[in-house]
């Protein structure tokens, strides 16, 4: 008899195991996941100089007068961007992608910091935090993304230029820790 109570009562906890599996997986379905970051048509995450440089020639970005460094490349944004002049994209020793910053010139204007944080928000939804504001002074925002990416928007002051900065967190760490090697070793002779 206490076999016959305890069918009824492991059916009902099955059930309610099943229904709670549910409801978990039918929400984690209802809100899309955020798109991986990605330059003209390369994803980042795995991204390489070479085929993040391919990708920006094709888009008519130019590299700047001197624009090609050991860590870094810097390129003219003309006009692909609205409101930017430069693209900043560093890369690991071994040519993997590290990190991007667009930057937004301005001389008296605020307003391209809170362009640019719509157009951030529009694809990846509200940042993960924001400090100051976007009308005046110093302000901040940033978006913690799947796969080790981060997205900062961020003016300083009294220079009202906006960056928006993409990086990989894993290559980045590489590539300071390849930096902090390099340059120890600079002073061997």
């Amino acid at each position: 008899m206490a076999q016959d109570l305890a069918a009824p009562a492991r059916v009902w906890w099955y059930r309610a195991l099943g229904a709670a599996v549910l409801a978990v997986l039918v929400a984690g379905a209802a809100r899309p996941l955020p798109p991986r970051p990605a330059l003209f048509g390369v994803l980042l995450q795995t991204a390489t100089r070479a085929t993040l440089g391919r990708a920006l020639m094709r888009a008519h970005l130019t590299l700047a007068p001197g624009g090609h460094h050991h860590w870094f490349d810097v390129y003219e944004v003309n006009g692909v961007l609205k409101h930017a002049s430069k693209l900043a994209v560093s890369y690991t020793r071994g040519g993997r992608f590290a990190k991007a910053v667009y930057i937004f010139p301005s001389f008296i204007s605020t307003k391209h910091f809170g362009e640019v944080l719509k157009m951030v928000t529009a694809k990846y939804g509200p940042p993960t935090d924001m400090t100051g504001h976007a009308s005046i002074g110093r302000a901040r925002a940033h978006w913690d993304l799947a796969h080790g990416f981060k997205i900062i928007v961020k003016r300083r002051w009294p220079n009202p230029t906006t960056y928006m900065v993409i990086e990989n967190r894993v290559t980045l760490r590489r590539m300071k820790a390849e930096q902090r090697q390099s340059t120890a070793h600079s002073g061997a002779f």
